[in-house]
């Protein structure tokens, strides 16, 4: 039997009303409802359902994603006991994404798509939840099919019909919250809040790999505490409900920095899915970060007319144009430069760096690039131009201590915890170290060169 014919057979042996009819519709055929043969000799069978119950209605319109990713949390954790089987592949391996926790809502990527979520399939409206349910069986037979998918929708209308209603409300307040206080971080002069004890820390999981998707991390997860010294905000949430954290300040620039495996690059990524909405428990509930954001890497790219004329006054050889109107391969450094400028061209509000995946050269100076480049880094636009800086920037790193001590404000992660890290005695120390360091090469130099010094040949520097 045809794969079409299949599903066609299915449909006329479900008796149960919570079929969906009105959308199997020939539009929505391999989108709402197919059958897909598997791997392991069973047969998936994807279909639309809708379950009615009565205070839905009640729930706020705003946060209906929350309640709605709610039921199917606890929909998945029954699976997880072993109920529904059909709606787990019997906990097959191959089908973790049936069942696998999500505690993501809203996400804008296109990830974990293939994970059962709440989306444009899986919605409240009214007294109603639509679900697509994706179902496994051992059988081909679509008389038995249709019973057990029969037996199936009985089961979880009774057991969606006994979930506290007080559950699915706060979690419905709970998105609320998040989206509120995210509409109104430019009022309050942010692009980002991060709330204490929030946990930025993830666990990864075959079917969640990337951060913005991945659950909580298991075990110990250091919640983040706002250092006292940087005068932890307080935000009224949408319930009412006060809470304090670190926020961010519209055109600021905010270091993260500390040794390596701290949590840095965690923190950032916590930033990055502030944009993100999230179940209560998942840890990241009020991180809160604006949408106009931009994270910006190296790498390399063929550039058609791009202007890199904020960091370079002049192309190397190889380039065709002007910095104004680049043609060419550009290098790493060029490519980060452009999407920098061309990120604040376009009245972003938030720019992310992280160091392990930037043009170092481009942050931070040395005598080489001065000499040869004529390249200005973000470090020297920091200090001498920091007006053309239109939007934040949060950036991480362990070893770029110019552009630190240029920020406005830092923290260093110590054990995971952040520690303020105070500036004017960073630069006062760094100083030091730059006078020490430049009495070490003189003595160095004096020992090579009995005492004779010269300047580098090829030098523009007097």
């Amino acid at each position: 039997m045809k794969t079409w014919e299949f599903i066609r057979e299915v449909i006329k042996n479900i008796k149960t009303p919570n079929l969906n009819r009105t959308v199997l519709t020939s539009s929505n055929k391999n989108k709402l409802f197919y059958t897909s043969a598997q791997g392991d000799g069973k047969v998936k069978v994807v279909l639309p359902f809708v379950f009615r119950r009565e205070d839905l209605i009640n729930l706020n319109p705003k946060g209906l994603e929350g309640s709605t990713a709610r039921i199917i949390e606890c929909i998945k954790e029954e699976m997880r006991r072993g109920k529904f089987p059909p709606l787990s592949g019997n906990l097959g391996r191959r089908y973790r994404e049936l069942y696998e926790p999500l505690t993501v809502v809203n996400c804008d990527m296109n990830i974990g798509s293939n994970l059962w979520r709440a989306d444009r399939y899986n919605y409240i409206e009214g007294d109603r939840i639509h679900l697509l349910l994706r179902m496994v069986f051992s059988e081909r037979d679509p008389r038995s099919i249709g019973r057990k998918i029969d037996e199936l929708s009985q089961e979880l209308e009774e057991y969606i019909d006994k979930i506290p209603y007080s559950l699915l409300e706060r979690e419905n307040i709970n998105i609320v919250n998040q989206k509120d206080l995210r509409d109104r971080l430019d009022d309050l002069g942010l692009v980002v809040f991060i709330g204490d004890y929030s946990k930025p820390a993830r666990s990864y999981t075959p079917v969640r790999r990337h951060f913005r998707i991945a659950g909580p991390k298991e075990g110990v997860n250091v919640p983040f505490i706002t250092p006292k010294e940087l005068n932890p905000v307080e935000v009224e949430l949408y319930d009412g409900r006060v809470i304090t954290g670190l926020g961010i300040k519209k055109r600021e620039v905010f270091v993260i920095t500390g040794r390596n495996a701290q949590g840095k690059t965690t923190l950032l990524e916590g930033i990055e899915s502030g944009q993100d909405d999230h179940l209560l428990g998942d840890g990241r509930e009020y991180i809160i970060t604006t949408k106009n954001l931009t994270k910006v890497t190296g790498g390399s790219m063929d550039m058609q007319g791009c202007d890199i004329s904020l960091f370079f006054e002049k192309l190397p050889k190889g380039l065709k144009g002007t910095p104004e109107r680049v043609v060419g391969r550009a290098s790493t450094s060029m490519t980060m430069a452009y999407r920098i400028q061309r990120a604040m061209t376009n009245g972003v509000d938030l720019i992310l760096i992280d160091e392990d995946n930037s043009a170092v050269n481009l942050l931070v100076s040395g005598l080489l690039s001065k000499w040869f480049e004529g390249v200005k880094s973000l470090s020297e636009i920091m200090m001498r131009e920091r007006e053309k800086l239109t939007s934040a920037f949060i950036i991480t790193t362990s070893s770029l201590d110019l552009l630190t001590a240029l920020a406005d404000r830092a923290i260093y992660l110590e054990d995971h915890e952040a520690k303020y890290l105070d500036l004017d005695y960073f630069r006062e120390e760094l100083s030091k170290y730059y006078l020490e360091l430049s009495r070490e090469l003189r003595r160095i130099g004096g020992d090579r060169d009995g005492g004779i010094t010269c300047s580098c040949k090829g030098s523009n520097m007097s």
